[in-house]
């Protein structure tokens, strides 16, 4: 017999019992007689540590029993064989298997398939609902980073004529704008919010030998617009601070790091890829070409060359853009 501790399930009060196994099943001794369970009636816990084991009866009322030889040798007679969790749990092989395919299956569902939820729930927010996000950010922006542009009206309205045109060459960009603003702290800079407002800073004006280089970089933004980019970044980024907000309990910060990631601009290669491709075809519909993109990059990149040690890059927008060299050669093979 094995000493266990009993429960009626309608009280916490416990009482001493003994247990044995019989033909049929199970005999629980107690001070009030014994009680003959049917072997099929008996539900067993998984072993957790060290912790007591319990074996659940069909009317609510349970055992918990320590674990140790003697109970290994009743539910053996009970002809009970522990899940597979059990086993992994008694063998580190097993166990350290099972580590190596959860880490799979996270790093499988972050790569491939949050990206693809991202891409597929992205035509699905209401345009409200992104005019509301984005109108959010920007005023965040504008209030810790930005401040208002001082390019003369008469550049402003050159520039903007010239990105009127090329918006012009796409009805799915009809309803894209564009902001300048100036940021010093930043330096040369544009991003675009998931409503289609382009944001051009003052610094990447500066940069620029051409209106030609400032196109090449509106229209590789409007690219951004036009397949969602932000917007799915913007989702698969509240996903992952979600999923951290619930385990860690950190809820303030799932909307305070929406500014800092437009912002940064920190998009996938392959949006970046894409957004090149596009902006170069763009700029080709309106007579002009990738160059001036092409060209922008390369002085990014000296800038970026000559950030002081321990100081901000004066081309955040650059280095937030991976494989440049590459973005550059294959902007120039589509000259």
């Amino acid at each position: 017999m094995i000493e266990a501790a009993y429960f009626d399930g309608k009280s916490s009060r416990r009482h001493a019992v003994r247990l044995r196994a019989s033909p049929q099943g199970l005999d629980l001794v107690g001070e009030d007689g014994t009680r003959h369970i049917v072997r099929a009636d008996i539900r067993v816990s998984e072993p957790i540590g060290g912790a007591p084991r319990t074996l659940t009866f069909p009317d609510g009322s349970y055992c918990e029993v320590s674990q140790g030889a003697e109970l290994t040798a009743l539910l053996g007679a009970l002809a009970h064989s522990d899940g597979a969790v059990a086993r992994w749990q008694q063998s580190w092989r097993l166990a350290a298997a099972g580590v190596a395919v959860m880490l799979a299956l996270l790093g499988a569902g972050y790569r491939w398939g949050l990206p693809w939820f991202a891409e597929r729930s992205a035509p699905l927010v209401p345009p409200s609902v992104v005019a509301a996000m984005s109108q959010q950010v920007m005023e965040a922006l504008d209030e810790r980073m930005l401040v208002q542009s001082q390019l003369l009206e008469e550049r402003q309205q050159a520039i903007a004529a010239g990105f009127r045109r090329i918006v012009a060459g796409d009805p799915a960009l009809a309803g894209s704008r564009l902001l300048f603003r100036s940021a010093p702290r930043v330096g040369p800079n544009a991003f675009a919010l998931p409503d289609g407002r382009i944001v051009l800073f003052d610094e990447l004006v500066a940069l620029a030998d051409s209106d030609e280089e400032v196109l090449g970089v509106l229209a590789h933004e409007l690219a951004h617009v036009k397949f969602r980019h932000g917007l799915r970044q913007l989702i698969q980024s509240s996903v992952v601070a979600g999923v951290a907000a619930t385990y860690f309990g950190d809820v303030s910060s799932l909307l305070s790091g929406l500014a800092a990631l437009v912002l940064e601009s920190k998009y996938s290669r392959n949006f970046e890829l894409e957004a090149d491709a596009f902006g170069a075809n763009l700029m080709r519909r309106n007579g002009q070409s990738a160059e001036g993109l092409a060209a922008m990059l390369e002085k990014m990149a000296r800038a970026h060359e000559k950030k002081s040690p321990g100081g901000q890059s004066s081309a955040d927008w650059l280095s937030s853009h991976p494989d440049t060299a590459e973005r550059i050669a294959r902007l120039r093979a589509l000259h």
